[in-house]
């Protein structure tokens, strides 16, 4: 055989070999114990429609390979979905189960079909409050001569702020460089307020243009005792504003 054939075929066993490396000896298996399996359930919620989200059930083994068996089937809140096959990077399987707008009142709860018809508990979580944004104020334009203020009141189920200070620097007479202060993370209850300092507009050649507000929570829930350890059930929702500077 050729070398450049030999190569390609090479290349092409190798790619294979990491795909399957990837995927589960599980998948292919008939499965009736939940014990076997690690369990990752992701819900995003719109702050202000509960209605408004997204649910992601990733099932791994042991070794936290991807469990891609087309024999069990995802509820949540009644709702069924089959397995979403996706390939991600380097052939890597990276297929879950997904669900979008699915109706809540006050919890997600989560089960799951195995092989064998039967249904099990995987997790559940309660829905969060709905936000209303008007309970966060700022200026939408920030001064450079003045503190920004940030101030809110009536939150119910947001208790962190995220605060990245965007600069900016002129290298040369026509390129401009882009560049984040860390980020401040503050924790907080229902009401409060924040300040950024003008002393922080400037560092150095560096000069302030934007700061990216985050009010944001992530909460957890129970999962099935029976699952493998560290499973988990976890939803979050965020309000972000960004205010730019003159």
């Amino acid at each position: 055989m050729p070398y450049s054939k030999l190569k390609y075929y090479s290349i092409l066993v190798l790619l294979v070999t990491g795909m399957l490396s990837c995927t589960s000896g599980l998948s292919t298996e008939k499965l009736n114990n939940i014990s076997v399996l690690h369990a990752a359930i992701e819900i995003k919620q719109s702050p202000v429609d509960k209605n408004d989200n997204t649910v992601v059930v990733r099932l791994t083994d042991e070794n936290g390979r991807t469990v891609s068996n087309d024999s069990l089937t995802v509820f949540v809140n009644g709702i069924e979905e089959k397995l979403n096959h996706r390939q991600g990077l380097y052939y890597s399987d990276e297929s879950s189960y997904v669900f979008s707008n699915v109706p809540v009142q006050d919890r997600y709860g989560v089960d799951i079909k195995l092989s064998d018809g039967k249904k099990y508990f995987l997790g559940s979580v309660k829905a969060l409050a709905v936000e209303n944004p008007k309970n966060i104020q700022c200026a939408e334009v920030g001064d450079i001569n003045k503190d920004f203020l940030i101030q809110w009141h009536d939150l119910i189920d947001l208790d962190e702020l995220s605060v990245f200070v965007g600069m900016t620097e002129k290298t040369e007479p026509n390129i401009t460089t882009m560049a984040n202060k860390d980020e401040k993370i503050i924790n907080f209850k229902n009401s409060g307020s924040f300040t950024v300092p003008k002393s922080e507009y400037k560092t150095g050649k560096s000069t302030i243009n934007g700061i990216e507000f985050t009010f944001r929570t992530t909460k957890t829930g129970q999962v099935n005792p029976d699952l493998l350890p560290q499973s988990s059930i976890s939803i979050h929702t965020e309000i972000g504003k960004y205010v730019t500077f003159d």
